[in-house]
C-alpha cells in the first residue's frame, strides 16, 4: 500500500524548523548526512525538505544531547539502542554536579555579604587527607600546595565536589586536615570517605583575616542555638587568590560542625 504524505499544513520546512529550534540548515543537513534524521517529504533530489513534528522532536532531542557534550556518533547510537546506558547516566550526572556547583558559586558570589549563620548538611564526599600541623599562615599555603598535587597524581579529581577544604579543632587551629576532592570509590592510604555532616555554616567575603571573628560568630550562634558541636572548623574555598589579585574579593564558607547524634539539620 502507497503510503500517504502528511498533509502539507502538517509539515515545517527546513527553515522553519530551523528558526523553531534556533539552529542552521547546515546543522540539519548535517544531521542528516549522519543518519540521525531524514526529511519526511522531499521535493525532488536536492529539493526543499519537510519535517513532521514527530522528526521536529527528534531534531531538539539531537541538539539537546549535543548540549550535553555527547558526540553525534554516540547519539546515533543512542537512537539505535546500540550503547550502553549506564556509563552515559553517570556522565551525564556528573555534569549534573558540575553545574550545580557552578551555579551554587554563583549564588554564594551574589548573596548578602552580612548573611546570619544558618544550619546545613554538608555533602557526602571521599578525600584524600593529610593532617600536619602548621604555624603560620605562609606555612599553611605552602603545605596544601604540597597535598593537593600528591591527590591529583595519585587520583585525579571530584569535579562535581569543591576542589579541596581544610578542617581543624578550634581549640588547636595549628593543626590542619588538607582534604582534597577525589573520585568516588578511590581507595589508598590516605583516603577517607567523609559522610554527609550537619553544620552550622556561614560565609566569609573578604581576606582571610575576617576568619578568626567568623569562627566566634559561629561559636556564638550555636551557643544561642543550644546545638552541640564537634569542635571542627570546617573552611571551603569558594574563590581565592587562583581568582583574585585583591583578598577583598576572597569567598569562603565556614562551617562549624554539628554533633550528628544530637543535632539534625532540617
Amino acid at each position: 500500500m502507497k503510503k500517504i504524505p502528511p498533509a502539507k499544513a502538517q509539515l515545517l520546512s527546513i527553515g522553519e524548523v530551523a528558526a523553531a529550534l534556533g539552529l542552521t540548515r547546515r546543522m540539519i543537513l548535517n544531521y542528516e548526512d549522519r543518519g540521525l534524521i531524514a526529511p519526511d517529504v522531499k521535493e525532488g533530489l536536492s529539493g526543499n525538505r519537510y519535517y513532521t513534528t514527530d522528526t521536529l522532536t527528534r531534531i531538539r532531542s539531537v541538539r539537546i544531547f549535543q548540549n550535553l557534550g555527547l558526540s553525534l556518533d554516540e547519539i546515533r547510537a543512542y537512537f539505535a539502542d546500540e550503547t550502553d546506558l549506564l556509563p552515559l547516566i553517570a556522565r551525564l550526572e556528573a555534569m549534573r554536579d558540575e553545574l550545580n556547583l557552578s551555579i551554587e558559586k554563583l549564588r554564594v558570589r551574589i548573596a548578602d555579604k552580612d548573611d546570619a549563620p544558618k544550619r546545613v548538611v554538608l555533602p557526602d564526599v571521599t578525600v584524600y587527607a593529610r593532617t600536619l600541623r602548621g604555624g603560620t599562615v605562609e606555612e599553611r599555603k605552602a603545605q596544601l600546595r604540597d597535598v593537593i598535587p600528591a591527590a591529583m597524581r595519585q587520583y585525579g579529581s571530584d569535579t562535581g565536589r569543591r576542589m579541596f577544604f581544610t578542617e581543624f579543632p578550634l581549640d588547636d587551629p595549628s593543626l590542619s586536615t588538607y582534604c582534597i576532592a577525589i573520585p568516588s570509590g578511590s581507595v589508598g592510604e590516605h583516603v577517607r570517605v567523609l559522610p554527609a555532616q550537619p553544620a552550622l555554616l556561614c560565609t566569609l567575603h573578604g581576606d582571610y583575616t575576617g576568619l578568626p571573628a567568623t569562627h566566634a560568630r559561629l561559636r556564638d550562634t550555636a551557643a544561642e542555638m543550644q546545638l552541640p558541636t564537634h569542635g571542627i572548623c570546617r573552611h571551603i574555598y569558594i574563590e581565592g587568590p587562583a581568582q583574585h589579585r585583591d583578598p577583598d574579593k576572597f569567598i569562603t564558607q565556614v562551617a562549624l560542625l554539628l554533633d550528628e547524634d544530637d543535632a539534625k539539620a532540617p
